[in-house]
């Protein structure tokens, strides 16, 4: 499903919410009052503000009698004839919706309203009523404009026929909206995930169309749901004589809706599971790694004396804990201070060298575009302490500053980014500039899960192969002279010392591997 722009506010998968302020006839044939009606939809953050254009004589014969939901000795032909909103009002009102940055939308209901309303509204929206009105449907197809449809007292079928004579006679940007029509409508009729079964029945955008009378708590159940559009009856005060007053929310409701929409939105998230920036400090800071716990000298065996799995805190990440075993009854290769995090060169196994992790060429991993969705996680494993440590400028990342170079990455034409994957996980950042009159540079950084097991290397090999497939004959690599874990990585799949560059002001490491 596409989606599609309202006046200036793109409407569809992965936008906001579009909230439509209905003011319907609320205007009570007053001018003044419709104005005001436009500037509180602004001010409360409506995207829309929507009016309705009908004829007594359009909609009901004179005889239709009275509707026994609205409780008055009337007839609906007078009430109806007695709502109408005068023609000339149109311009005024499309002029102050459009000066307050909002769009324009109305609900025709015959089809002479259409070729009235079309000069001024940026969409059409179809009433639930006029559902099953093919005229009416084939006048808004085709003028080609969005089109919002109600489903009311609808069933799924209906829906379906709606949507297809619309596709049929022109129309291509729909959005269906769950609705039920009462007025107002019980809590347990509003039915909510409707709109779910109504974007999966019918494939177009979905959202609501409510009538119940608190204020925000349908909308926000939409929004959490993934609703493309909300549209809910205002009005200035309930008590206002008319029978569209009782049922709407005033201003301040109208604000809180759409408060409770955007929030909702924020809590919703983008539905994939993965380490949220602000989880970053404490997801190093508290994870768990192997520590001696006291001085150990080499060849002293490690037992449950001297290590133990504890979180990192600011020390820095170690062997994971499902090492312990291997680790227990292991002897230490080298002199360990106390509250140190274990490598895997600092084990030496029995009769086996020190503790090894899988071959690298044994491990299964690909390499495949970065892509947007890719920007907080990197951002993640590029502020790990340990990858801080160890990177040329090792102050932490402002996100913007991220965000900018993400972005940069994503569009240059000379430079690759990849993401490792193993098992369709995430393991690892590898990065490939190669620039006209530069030496082509290699750098990577591995998710501190993925640490101690061989895919960094993994993925150098996988980027080393696919540079081999771009032409080039030679890739480098800039280390700090300090970084061992990186010196290790990186001569372990064949690159060697080739002295050194200076990198903004600093004596750098170059290491090189011939393709």
């Amino acid at each position: 499903m596409k989606g599609f722009t309202i006046r200036n506010t793109q409407v569809g998968p992965g936008s906001p919410c579009f909230i439509v302020a209905e003011a319907g006839s609320n205007h009570n044939g007053d001018l003044g009052m419709a104005r005001e009606l436009v500037q509180v939809a602004a001010k409360c953050g409506a995207d829309a503000v929507k009016f309705q254009s009908f004829k007594a004589d359009r909609l009901y014969p004179k005889s239709a009698g009275k509707s026994d939901y609205l409780g008055v000795d009337t007839s609906i032909y007078d009430i109806i004839k007695a709502m109408e909103m005068p023609e000339e009002w149109l311009s005024e009102l499309c002029e102050l919706t459009h000066a307050l940055d909002m769009a324009f939308i109305s609900s025709p209901f015959h089809e002479e309203a259409v070729d009235l309303l079309d000069p001024y509204v940026d969409a059409f929206k179809i009433a639930s009523y006029e559902l099953t009105h093919e005229p009416l449907l084939r006048a808004v197809a085709a003028l080609k404009k969005p089109i919002i449809i109600s489903t009311g007292a609808s069933t799924v079928a209906e829906a379906r026929d709606a949507v297809l004579t619309l596709r049929r006679f022109g129309a291509e940007d729909l959005v269906v909206l769950q609705c039920t029509a009462a007025y107002p409508a019980p809590p347990e009729s509003v039915q909510v995930r409707a709109l779910v079964h109504l974007r999966k029945a019918l494939g177009v955008l979905t959202g609501l169309s409510d009538h119940s009378e608190n204020p925000a708590l349908a909308p926000i159940v939409a929004a959490s749901l993934g609703a493309n559009l909300v549209e809910k009856h205002f009005t200035l005060s309930k008590s206002l004589p008319g029978p569209d007053h009782a049922f709407a929310i005033e201003p301040q409701g109208l604000a809180a809706m759409v408060e409770g929409i955007r929030g909702a939105e924020q809590v919703r998230g983008h539905g994939r599971k993965e380490v949220h920036p602000v989880e970053a400090e404490l997801r190093s800071f508290a994870r768990r790694s192997i520590f001696t716990t006291r001085p150990i000298r080499a060849g002293e065996p490690f037992t449950r004396d001297n290590v133990d799995v504890l979180r990192q805190g600011k020390l820095g990440q170690g062997l994971a804990p499902r090492h312990m075993h291997s680790v227990l009854g292991a002897c230490a290769a080298t002199d360990l201070a106390a509250d140190t995090p274990l490598q895997p060169e600092d084990v030496r196994l029995s009769g086996e060298g020190v503790l090894q992790a899988t071959p690298p060429s044994a491990l299964q991993v690909e390499l495949r575009p970065a892509k947007e969705a890719d920007l907080g996680m990197v951002w993640v494993w590029a502020n790990d302490p340990v990858t801080r440590a160890a990177s040329l400028n090792s102050d932490a990342i402002p996100y913007s500053t991220h965000q900018r170079w993400f972005e940069n990455s994503l569009s240059s034409p000379h430079r690759h980014l990849w993401i490792g994957q193993h098992a369709g996980d995430p393991v690892a950042v590898v990065r490939l500039d190669h620039a006209p009159g530069e030496p082509p540079e290699l750098s990577i950084h591995v998710a501190p899960d993925a640490r101690d097991r061989g895919l960094g290397r993994a993925c150098l090999i996988a980027a080393a192969e696919e540079s081999r497939n771009l032409g080039l004959q030679e890739i480098g690599a800039a280390i700090r002279p300090d970084n061992q874990r990186s010196i290790r990585a990186f001569t372990a799949v064949g690159f060697q010392p080739s002295g050194q560059r200076t990198i903004n002001g600093q004596r750098i490491a170059w290491y090189t591997l011939a393709l």
